[in-house]
């Protein structure tokens, strides 16, 4: 056995563990609205320093999603929204602007159109939507909100802001949670013309089942086979050295 192919053996078992982790993430939101499956990402990092063997160590990178959107779920809640096309809904947190597909929309005692946490959604302009109580709450696919006031039953429906929709970010984004990213730091977002938004609807999770399970079931067997080859790595080592005494 040598130092360089054990490195290497650890280094293989570190990716597979990444893998299996991401995996087990994307299976446990199967039935999570707006829920983008995260991928595995390692870089290859060669070894540094005086004494320090060929080859290169893998080094796990922060989870990137799947950014393609999940199936149209009906619920017939009027304040849940789907989106239609390759788009993200804008909220508002305290760490910035973040985007998301989750579109299990709440008002909250301030009046603010919000996500299911708490985070405003922001509007066209780049600020919360704020609506009065409403007899009913209509929006449009184009994102416009509106409503009747409860306090004037008969009244027209009034328009309260629109929804803005932007399109994919270019660059890698962060996981936020809760079905929210960061989009890259710097980048300005651009609107999404061709998007649409269904009411009474939500965007389900893009995590594909079957294709996850056999993954999970792959990458478990090429762990024990990793477990393994280091055992016998180890082992022949062992065997090696008390040779090497003995002679």
């Amino acid at each position: 056995m040598t130092v360089t192919s054990l490195f290497t053996s650890m280094a293989g078992l570190q990716e597979i563990t990444a893998q299996m982790q991401a995996t087990a993430s994307n299976l446990a939101n199967l039935q999570t609205p707006g829920y983008n499956a995260i991928q595995a990402q390692a870089l290859a990092a060669p070894y540094s320093g005086a004494n320090a063997p060929p080859g290169a160590d893998v080094v796990a990178l922060v989870p990137g999603p799947d950014i393609s959107a999940g199936p149209l779920q009906h619920t017939g809640n009027p304040l849940d929204v789907a989106v239609h096309g390759q788009a993200w809904l804008t909220v508002q947190t305290p760490n910035g602007t973040a985007l998301t597909r989750d579109g299990s929309l709440a008002i909250n005692n301030a009046g603010l159109l919000t996500t299911s946490d708490g985070d405003p959604i922001l509007g066209a302009g780049g600020a919360p939507i704020s609506v009065p109580n409403l007899a009913k709450l209509e929006i449009g696919a184009d994102g416009t909100v509106s409503g009747v006031p409860a306090s004037t039953p008969g009244a027209p429906a009034q328009s309260y802001g629109k929804i803005r929709l932007v399109q994919d970010p270019v660059g890698p984004m962060q996981d936020l949670g809760n079905s929210q990213f960061s989009p890259p730091a710097g980048e300005a977002l651009r609107d999404a013309p061709d998007a649409a938004l269904a009411q009474g609807y939500l965007n389900g999770s893009n995590v594909d089942e079957t294709v996850s399970m056999m993954t999970l079931i792959s990458d478990s067997r090429s762990y024990q086979t990793q477990t393994q080859l280091m055992k016998s790595q180890v082992s022949g080592g062992d065997s090696l050295n008390t040779l090497l005494a003995q002679g």
